[in-house]
């Protein structure tokens, strides 16, 4: 079994990807987490000293990867879709799953952490770039997804509990 959890920054793939990976007793992977140990950077001084295209390649080669490994949660980044071959590639699994969150619900999770977030530490205005951004990536998260769960309003554990009603 492989499930992958796609959706804007912010929308708790990671934390609902960790629960559910232990549910499951099954190995749990987040993308970004992954290309920092092996680039032995943070995202943020990747996107500062390489630039998005260049991250953008390290996700699309971990992303080919993964998807052969088996008994596994992967968070992928909000910004996956951003490139065809991770859509075909994603297009092609049985269990992606898009955690679906509002606006207010992005800004307020995202809200302590925007210096980890390269996209949004020179914004003006957190609200309408999260906007801006959503509105681009919406119809490409829909697209690619077998189930779609909205979180707005919602606890970890309600997610996981539909992500584990669906894939049984």
């Amino acid at each position: 079994m492989r499930i992958i959890l796609i959706g804007f920054m912010g929308s708790g793939k990671t934390v609902v990807g960790k629960s559910l990976a232990n549910k499951l007793n099954i190995k749990f992977i987040d993308m970004d987490t992954e290309i920092e140990k092996r680039e032995k950077k943070t995202i943020s001084n990747i996107f500062k000293e390489h630039g998005e295209d260049y991250f953008r390649k390290l996700e699309s080669n971990l992303l080919k990867g993964l998807v052969e490994e088996d008994n596994v949660v992967i968070s992928t980044g909000g910004g996956i879709i951003t490139r065809q071959e991770n859509i075909d590639i994603l297009k092609r699994e049985k269990k992606v799953i898009f955690l679906d969150a509002n606006v207010q619900t992005i800004q307020k999770n995202v809200s302590k952490e925007i210096n980890k977030r390269p996209l949004l530490k020179e914004s003006n205005s957190i609200y309408d770039t999260i906007n801006s951004l959503l509105r681009k990536r919406y119809d490409k998260y829909n697209s690619i997804c077998d189930m779609k769960i909205s979180i707005n309003d919602k606890n970890i554990n309600d997610v996981v509990s539909e992500i584990l009603v669906y894939i049984r």
